[in-house]
């Protein structure tokens, strides 16, 4: 049982670990962008998923609906995206970068791929085995989810 303890625990530690260093690259890039890291997703999540809405955005970026309006919010006061109504839905609002959201995406996108190039340099045999491997942790932590 120590053993399995142990492997969990080591896990865990490997995820944490992962997690902290890839918030604190993200953190440093938004700073030299002048906007926070939450933005610096949004800016990416709506570049791969143009005219959403804020709640297919906030399912995107794992927050609550509030919680991604306050940042929506905020970043069509600094310009960076614009809020529009939907032609077919007038209750619907979709989400946009602007000129100046798309070039802090941009000048992010240039900055992130020279930091994480060398993950390229990973065989593609073993990151077809590390998705496969999340993939399972994450079914395994949404069922544990689930059962609460």
């Amino acid at each position: 049982m120590e053993e399995k303890e142990q492997q969990l625990d080591d896990i865990l530690t490997s995820f944490r670990c992962i997690n902290h260093n890839f918030q604190q690259l993200l953190w440093k890039d938004a700073e030299e962008l002048q906007i926070t890291s939450t933005q610096l997703m949004v800016l990416r999540k709506l570049a791969m998923h143009p005219d959403i809405g804020i709640t297919e955005l906030a399912d995107l970026l794992h927050l609550g609906n509030s919680a991604a309006s306050g940042v929506v919010d905020r970043m069509v006061k600094a310009g960076l995206i614009t809020r529009q109504r939907s032609q077919s839905d007038r209750r619907i609002f979709k989400l946009a970068v602007t000129d100046k959201g798309q070039e802090i995406r941009e000048r992010s996108k240039q900055s992130m791929r020279k930091h994480l190039q060398p993950l390229s340099d990973i065989p593609s045999e073993d990151v077809k085995e590390l998705l496969r491997l999340h993939g399972e942790i994450v079914k395994i932590l949404v069922q544990g989810r689930d059962k609460k």
